[in-house]
């Protein structure tokens, strides 16, 4: 098997291998030391000796390799030893106003409170993250209770999409520590139902190795009293557009045909602000939960994930969501949909009441598990119920 190339967790730019930089930006001269009077005067009288040790230019050459740090084509300081561990690329796509931004804020936040910690995995931010995190989405949102801003449009002149990198660590009993770079980048997915931006987007899709979609209850017909404002006009041509494209622009960047098995590439769907949707006699109410994590308990808690994934369909097709429900499940490979709420709350003028995340965790666990971070048992369709499979596989 092919090596993988790198991806760049600052521009998303794949390269085969790091380039070596000076801090400096480049070579530098090396300082010619001054010597003393008694230096000039004793040269040469006693048969003076060059000082003891490496030549100056020898100790120039050992600091520039020590000083030297990896970089990507375009420039960007990668992470201490991000290049010696496996990396995931992780988009995070939905239409505006799906509640994206505020989902990767509070999954960030529950990962540092240390969520994993029963599974032995500890989680930390490279320090270019870190201090963006803290400014841009932990500071308005979880301290000041602000909603964020809405995500501009992926490379709208020139910006970036800004990624977020993680590093995962797992101990292991008897054996190495596992580790994993996570890149996670927030999308707009206006720009993948208009054409002319499906070429500015796919150099980031041909990266992403795992792609969650971010849907809002209130873009389905028979969810519409519970939409945002605005958010019921949207129709379901849309999103249904987003997600054809999203799987053909998946395909086409890795060489497949529109029917191609996507190999290495994980689905997840989050239904998004499912608070919103408890009252409703028909909702499956418990699968909006937090559940207790443990290694040994993995396997039952996919179980119920893949259970709690057919009933989700069931309710959402029932609600005018059959059409994206057949792309969706048709088109992209083996997704699971999770009910999510990343606030817990309902914001008012611009505010939220108070902030208690639910069902956040889960759609990082199923992807940590397709990529073999986790052990993957009760994931496979042959391990659940005959219903929940036929629900899954059509």
């Amino acid at each position: 098997m092919a090596k993988k190339d790198l991806v760049c967790p600052r521009c998303l730019e794949s390269f085969p291998v790091p380039l070596l930089r000076s801090p400096f930006g480049g070579p530098q001269p090396v300082p010619v030391p001054r010597r003393s009077a008694w230096q000039r005067f004793s040269e040469g009288r006693w048969g003076g000796q060059p000082a003891p040790g490496p030549s100056s230019q020898a100790r120039a050459a050992a600091s520039d390799a020590v000083d030297a740090v990896p970089v990507c084509p375009n420039g960007h300081r990668l992470p201490p030893d991000y290049a010696t561990r496996p990396t995931v690329v992780v988009g995070v796509v939905g239409l505006t106003g799906a509640s994206k931004s505020t989902y990767l804020t509070v999954l960030i936040d529950a990962l540092h409170a240390g969520a994993l910690a029963p599974l032995d995995i500890s989680v930390e931010l490279d320090e270019y993250s870190a201090d963006r995190f803290e400014r841009q989405y932990h500071q308005p949102l979880l301290v000041d209770h602000r909603q964020l801003p809405l995500t501009p449009p992926l490379l709208e002149q020139g910006q970036s999409p800004e990624p977020l990198t993680l590093v995962l660590r797992r101990a292991t009993q008897g054996g190495p520590e596992r580790s994993m770079n996570v890149v996670l980048f927030d999308a707009s997915g206006e720009q993948l139902y208009r054409k002319e931006d499906l070429g500015q987007f796919s150099k980031f899709l041909y990266v992403a190795s795992a792609v969650l979609v971010v849907l809002s209850p209130g873009m389905f017909p028979g969810l519409q009293t519970v939409a945002d404002p605005g958010e019921g006009a949207l129709g379901m041509a849309r999103p249904t557009q987003m997600l054809v494209n999203l799987a053909d622009l998946l395909r086409s960047a890795r060489g497949l045909r529109r029917d191609g098995f996507l190999e290495g590439v994980s689905t997840g769907v989050i239904l998004s602000k499912a608070d919103k949707l408890l009252t409703r006699p028909d909702f499956p109410a418990d699968t909006l939960r937090n559940p207790e994590i443990s290694v040994t308990g993995l396997p039952s808690l996919f179980e119920e994930v893949r259970d709690n994934s057919a009933r989700l369909v069931d309710f959402l097709e029932v609600n005018g969501g059959s059409n994206l429900l057949t792309t969706l499940l048709t088109r992209l490979p083996d997704p699971t949909v999770h009910a999510v709420s990343a606030t817990g709350s309902e914001a008012s003028d611009g505010a939220y009441p108070s902030i208690s995340p639910v069902g956040c965790l889960e759609p990082l666990l199923v992807l940590l598990a397709r990529h073999r971070f986790l052990p993957s048992d009760g994931l496979d369709l042959d391990g659940v119920s005959p219903r929940a499979a036929d629900r899954l596989r059509r």
